[in-house]
């Protein structure tokens, strides 16, 4: 079965006239890199496909190629010529609904993931929960289909791989992870250049941005959670962006000895959750809010609520379970 979702994805991609590629809400390296790869196949058989972010691309990813086929403006979902439309590690169908409300006509909807909690919402769904990343399922897809990967699309899938297992670091690491990289470092991709780029380049707002967080670090009563927040006021003090708390939660999760831990951040008319976990379900908790991710790495977001508020719900529902 998941050698014909393969070869059917080809085919759909291949025969699409404008193709438009959809990465996650909130950009990181897999969900980006996974869509970039592809881009780059595409281009390759003559093709122009845009690849839409929500936000622009992160510094930290400006290692990456082919950027100037992202776009951040949603009038490419009312293009009346596209025809095959590919969503990237987003496993929130809400999402992806919202997005698709101006389409017209009936393009081939793709969904490309390998989260657990993915509802598999499109016409044609890869959901593979055993790949230790979404770039990992798109080289299935390439080597399935007898597509090298180019230098670019190598590197765009180590950087993937890379981000998703924390540096081959986390649960999700395994034996698919070790073995990918290691054919896509054969096909051009160079390690170096995704470390330095996704783990040594941090901007000095970010780093004072998460001092202020680690000083409120504190235990959640009657859980066994750890947990600490983040204010607007904090990220204008600092200078800092969202996208600099990006990898906050993980290195939390890989610093401190505790079994789960929260960072919450102010965000206008909402507070963003992110969980890491070496052993709670933090996706069963993301779900309750409407979020998901995977059963050790799960965010989501609370509407309408102050950051006690949220504090106070996610106190409710960990005691709950």
């Amino acid at each position: 079965m998941e050698a014909f979702v393969h070869q059917r994805i080809h085919d759909t991609l291949k025969a699409a006239k404008k193709p438009l590629l959809v990465c996650d809400a909130r950009i990181d390296g897999d969900s980006l890199g996974s869509a970039l790869a592809v881009a780059d196949w595409l281009m390759k058989e003559g093709k122009s496909p845009r690849v839409f972010v929500v936000t622009p691309v992160p510094e930290s990813y400006r290692f990456l190629p082919h950027l100037e086929r992202t776009t951040s403006d949603q009038s490419v979902f009312a293009d009346v010529q596209l025809d095959a439309i590919a969503f990237f590690d987003c496993s929130r169908q809400e999402f992806a609904a919202e997005l698709l409300k101006p389409v017209p006509g009936r393009p081939a909807i793709i969904n490309i993931d390998h989260h657990s909690t993915n509802p598999r919402y499109g016409d044609v769904n890869q959901v593979l929960t055993d790949a230790p990343a979404t770039a990992e399922v798109v080289h299935r897809f390439f080597k399935e289909n007898g597509i090298v990967p180019s230098k670019e699309a190598a590197l765009c899938l180590l950087a993937g791989i890379y981000f998703d297992t924390t540096a081959f670091s986390n649960g999700a690491t395994c034996e698919r992870a070790f073995l990918s990289a290691a054919e896509l470092v054969r096909c051009g991709g160079k390690p170096k250049d995704v470390i330095r780029a996704l783990m040594y380049n941090r901007p000095m707002s970010a780093l004072r941005a998460w001092g202020t967080a680690l000083e409120r670090l504190r235990e959640l009563p009657g859980t066994g959670w750890v947990v600490t927040h983040v204010t607007l006021a904090d990220l204008a003090a600092h200078g800092a962006t969202d996208d600099d708390l990006q990898e906050f939660s993980t290195f939390l999760a890989m610093m401190i000895d505790a079994p789960t831990v929260a960072v919450l951040q102010e965000a206008p008319g909402m507070v963003k959750v992110s969980m890491r976990s070496h052993g709670s379900d933090v996706s069963a908790v993301a779900r309750r809010f409407g979020g998901g991710g995977h059963v050790k790495a799960a965010g989501c977001r609370m509407s309408g609520v102050t950051l006690e508020e949220a504090e106070e719900c996610l106190k409710t529902e960990i005691c709950r379970m």
